[in-house]
């Protein structure tokens, strides 16, 4: 009878995503008593508030939508959307559960195959490896600057912001311009359609002997250089904000955006909105409720701010990170002339 396999670095993981995915969770509602509390704000703002433009990005150039709605009403509106995703992500490719279940005995490795676990897997490697740069950066005096201004609208731009700029970037920078090329080439129209959300979905499954199958090489370096080339937009586009990013948060935002593109172009739009939520947002929600119940300025160190950062960054991405980096090197050594390559065997206890 063969012994259960047993890993404990996929066990102990899947415990810190759980963890980190119940501070997803809460941080609805200590968002929304921030947003609803008439403490937040510093020059009057409140839930009834009108928000004067909407914008939806395509790139650089931004649109102003025929909106006005009151600070309340988008948030909640927002909420919802984010939630829909959340549930979504966390059902599909087998479930979350079943991920965390493979991870107790395959590892880490295992929890990618979830849209919601791998999300949160190289959310936490993309974030440490950018505190990292920006250590760095900082360290040969270029500054990465940052944001001020009142705490609600700061707030409200956090939980707008991976909408429009998930959409703006990534949609139509990578998504809309392989749909074009899948038109133009008369794939199926499934197909394209799949791949307008989910744009790996444009070369996956394609049998060898249909007539689009040597479109597959081609159409996967066009999703690679849309990838560079929408992040190196998204991190001038912080620059160019005037929203107070220094130099530095170009390359910061770019890497970012790297990785943004990679969670959309594998799992979907919805899989890059929910990585941009949880930065913008869940992230900061804690700290915002921090100040709206207590007067603890968002910004300070306190306990709303370093349990999410000491999470996110440390449990959930520093062994993140190292799976990426060990992942990375292996297939450098199996690609290089001469080398032999032998994949490890899971650790079972």
């Amino acid at each position: 009878m063969e012994t259960p396999r047993f890993s404990a670095s996929g066990t102990v993981y899947g415990i810190i995503v759980v963890f980190t995915l119940a501070l997803l969770v809460l941080a609805i509602p200590f968002g929304a008593y921030a947003v609803f509390s008439p403490k937040l704000s510093t020059s009057g703002y409140t839930y009834q508030s009108v928000v004067s433009s909407v914008p939806i990005y395509i790139g650089l150039f931004s649109v102003a939508l025929p909106l006005t709605p009151s600070f309340g009403e988008l948030f909640l509106f927002l909420t919802a959307l984010y939630a829909i995703f959340l549930v979504a992500a966390a059902i599909q490719g087998g479930g979350v559960v079943r991920a965390l279940k493979s991870a107790s005995r395959e590892g880490m490795g295992a929890l990618l195959r979830n849209p919601l676990s791998g999300t949160m897997m190289i959310l936490g490697a993309t974030l440490l490896a950018t505190i990292i740069l920006d250590l760095l950066q900082t360290s040969v005096g270029v500054p990465a600057g940052g944001l001020s201004g009142d705490p609600y609208s700061l707030l409200l731009s956090f939980t707008l912001a991976p909408l429009i700029e998930e959409v703006g970037f990534r949609f139509f920078l990578i998504g809309f311009p392989l749909f074009l090329v899948l038109l133009l080439t008369r794939s199926s129209a499934g197909r394209t359609l799949k791949a307008l959300w989910r744009p790996s979905a444009a070369w996956e499954g394609v049998d060898p002997a249909e007539p689009g199958a040597p479109l597959v090489a081609p159409l996967k370096l066009l999703v690679y250089f849309l990838i560079v080339l929408s992040s190196i937009l998204f991190g001038l586009a912080h620059y160019l904000s005037g929203a107070g990013w220094d130099i530095g948060k170009v390359s910061e935002a770019a890497l970012d955006g790297v990785a943004l593109a990679y969670v959309y172009v594998r799992y979907g739009l919805h899989a890059s909105i929910i990585f941009h939520w949880v930065v913008d947002f869940a992230s900061n929600a804690f700290a915002f409720y921090g100040q709206a119940a207590y007067g603890i300025p968002w910004t300070s160190n306190s306990v709303y701010t370093l349990v999410p950062t000491l999470d996110i960054l440390f449990l959930l991405g520093l062994p993140g990170l190292l799976y990426f980096a060990n992942l990375l090197l292996r297939r450098l050594v199996r690609r290089r002339p001469g080398a032999s390559y032998a994949p490890e065997p899971v650790a079972t206890v």
